[in-house]
């Protein structure tokens, strides 16, 4: 299984390859071409050939070589949005698109697992890599937690549905509609993402810094991350290591699911109010402040319907069963410790 995921990264490598190549084939970009497209990309953008590389996914340069447009100015565009002004929204987009339209293509149910943690995880690097914060400075602490949530998020959820047949299945069936059709589905959920990110632009483009609600901000986005990645990877070796299929109350009941039934979907809420916090508050840019709390706002809904939708569905499976029952009289929260009870 680990070697299969192993291929498949291969195969995703590989196949951004030949996507790019065919595209410079099928427009007729000969080498000497592209080396002085290049040249000029460097020349707007004020970066060296491998600086312009880790900026961007390839995939948005792909696309961009398809419309026969020029590569520089839309670069050059997309790395101010993020340095200043108000388009800084607009090129997060661009970014996670990028990366959300070929895994949603892939897989339809992708939007919302793989492509999620993938697509923050490389607005996250292209805002480090453009806007390059002081270390150990709160927005430096922000933006790293959200390259740390969105790569460990990413990766987990991928390797989930390699080791367990039954997530494998349900994601395989989240494909129901055209690949075309896709399209307009994934760059609307690609809007949301950037959304949801935007606070890390906010702290990294202040002028001045951003105190101690920055500093809390901050500690709570990568509590709130790591929270999240312990419980996830707890409920996982958990059901790995149970191999009764019979519907029988396995856990996990100790650790961080004794401070609600649901502790990584508290950790995920818990990371993307503390980057709002730190980030949008902090510096009381109203563009961002307004993108994010519809970001913060929608993700609300989003974990909030989705434990109540559990929490149903294991009353109905486990409920009469010694062990579920025990825990669940035990915990009452369902995601808020100590707040939201029964």
């Amino acid at each position: 299984k680990v070697l299969a995921a192993a291929l498949l990264l291969c195969f995703c490598g590989g196949t951004r390859y030949c996507v790019v190549k065919g595209f410079q084939q099928r427009r007729g970009v000969s080498s000497s071409h592209r080396r002085a497209h290049t040249s000029t990309w460097c020349r707007q953008t004020s970066k060296s050939p491998t600086e312009l590389s880790a900026i961007l996914p390839q995939p948005l340069e792909a696309a961009m070589l398809v419309r026969g447009g020029d590569v520089g100015a839309v670069t050059q565009s997309i790395v101010s949005g993020l340095q200043s002004g108000p388009f800084g929204i607009l090129s997060l987009w661009s970014i996670a698109s990028s990366v959300l339209v070929p895994l949603t293509l892939y897989r339809q149910g992708w939007s919302f697992s793989v492509g999620y943690g993938y697509s923050v995880m490389a607005m996250a690097i292209s805002m480090y890599n453009i806007l390059q914060p002081t270390p150990w400075t709160s927005p430096w602490y922000l933006v790293t937690s959200t390259m740390f949530y969105g790569f460990r998020l990413g990766s987990f959820l991928l390797v989930r549905q390699l080791v367990s047949k039954t997530k494998g299945d349900e994601m395989k069936a989240t494909d129901k509609s055209a690949r075309l059709q896709r399209i307009p589905f994934a760059v609307g959920v690609a809007l949301f993402y950037s959304m949801m990110a935007s606070p890390n632009l906010c702290a990294l483009q202040a002028s001045s810094p951003l105190g101690a609600v920055g500093a809390c901000g901050a500690a709570l986005a990568w509590a709130g991350a790591l929270l999240e990645a312990i419980a996830d990877t707890h409920k996982l070796i958990v059901k790995q290591q149970s191999k009764d299929d019979s519907g029988k109350f396995v856990g996990p009941t100790t650790w961080t699911y004794k401070l609600s039934r649901h502790p990584n979907y508290f950790g995920e809420l818990l990371f993307w109010f503390g980057l709002w916090f730190g980030g949008a508050v902090a510096t009381k840019n109203p563009i961002g402040l307004v993108a994010s709390t519809i970001g913060l706002y929608g993700i609300y809904g989003i974990m909030t319907g989705a434990t109540k939708r559990i929490d149903e569905r294991q009353t109905e499976r486990y409920g009469g069963q010694k062990k579920y029952d025990e825990w669940k009289s035990k915990v009452k929260a369902p995601l808020f410790p100590f707040v939201n009870k029964e």
